[in-house]
């Protein structure tokens, strides 16, 4: 007696038909749901999704210089990039110029749909930072080099910085001119 293949049973081949295409619409919903998350995708949204996975990423500003480290939170106006050091540099979303996952890491095309959360200011942030005396670096728009003091006070829309010694003095910034912010870990 030699050996004969099973007879075919219509009610298996009709369930597995069933599978195979409930599979295929499931994958045509992923990429449609997909394809349309992309078309809608905002910046603030793209920050949003980026912050929430700790991304890392390079961070270039207006003038050329750029940051590397995780996108750790949002404000309402500026961004938070936790460095390699630990340093955290707050970034006004203003004078972002493009954002970028740090090379050799996984990217996807922006997706994110959502509108920025409400949260600080970045002129909230230097005000608690100005009651604590902080000593901060500041990147101010249109200025190439950094300026390193202690924050001393903040008005309505002053900020007044004691400079690091070699410069010794006050400095006075205009609170919209402040487009980065560093703190020491």
């Amino acid at each position: 007696m030699s050996w004969q293949p099973p007879e075919r049973d219509a009610f298996l081949e009709l369930g597995d038909a069933a599978r195979v295409d409930e599979e295929i619409a499931a994958r045509g919903e992923r990429r449609s749901r997909l394809s349309r998350a992309q078309e809608v995708a905002t910046w603030d949204g793209t920050l949003e999704d980026l912050a929430e996975h700790r991304q890392r990423v390079i961070v270039r500003l207006a003038g050329g210089r750029s940051y590397l480290g995780a996108l750790v939170a949002l404000g309402r106006d500026h961004v938070a990039v936790r460095a390699s050091g630990g340093q955290v540099v707050l970034v006004r979303a203003s004078a972002i110029r493009s954002l970028r996952p740090e090379p050799g890491s996984p990217a996807a095309v922006a997706a994110g749909d959502r509108e920025r959360s409400e949260g600080r200011t970045l002129v909230d942030v230097i005000g608690r930072l100005a009651e604590e005396r902080a000593r901060v670096v500041l990147g101010l728009q249109d200025v190439d080099e950094l300026l390193a003091g202690v924050l001393l006070g903040l008005g309505e829309d002053v900020i007044t910085l004691r400079v690091e010694p070699g410069e010794a003095g006050v400095v006075y910034v205009p609170t919209a001119a402040v487009r980065e912010l560093l703190l020491d870990p």
